[in-house]
């Protein structure tokens, strides 16, 4: 299967709050680095498919996904860049706000080995 396609299906699976299906698509030692100031909400860095996970599941505690949306993705082969629209509810507050990231994805035989994340850490901080 082609890197963008992995990555295709892992959107899929997360839009469908399926968070360990989505998962499935990356090795076991996958890393995964949300990029943002250090007192931004939600910096995350990590190793691991079990730690990513535990990271996911905590945001969907928090955030309620009413849309999640990968408006634009680039093919480069083992490299795929996408830009995701995200609508989103605080569960706490019910703030709503919609976001976009930029994600990198690596893929090396077969599975997602590295994700990299930015987000608007302002809007984000907005609503925490």
């Amino acid at each position: 299967m082609r890197g963008v396609d992995l990555v295709k299906n892992l959107y899929e699976a997360y839009a469908k709050r399926d968070i360990a299906g989505a998962l499935a698509h990356c090795s076991d030692d996958v890393v995964f680095r949300w990029v943002a100031e250090p007192q931004a909400p939600f910096i995350a860095a990590g190793n691991g498919k079990e730690e990513f996970l535990a990271r996911l599941v905590a945001l969907d505690r928090d955030f309620e996904y009413r849309s999640f949306v990968p408006v634009d993705l680039v093919d480069g082969g083992d490299k795929i860049a996408a830009q995701v629209e995200i609508h989103l509810t605080r569960r706490t507050t019910g703030q709503e706000l919609v976001m976009r990231t930029a994600d990198f994805w690596t893929v090396r035989d077969g599975k997602i080995t590295e994700m990299v994340e930015y987000y608007d850490t302002a809007l984000a901080a907005a609503v925490i």
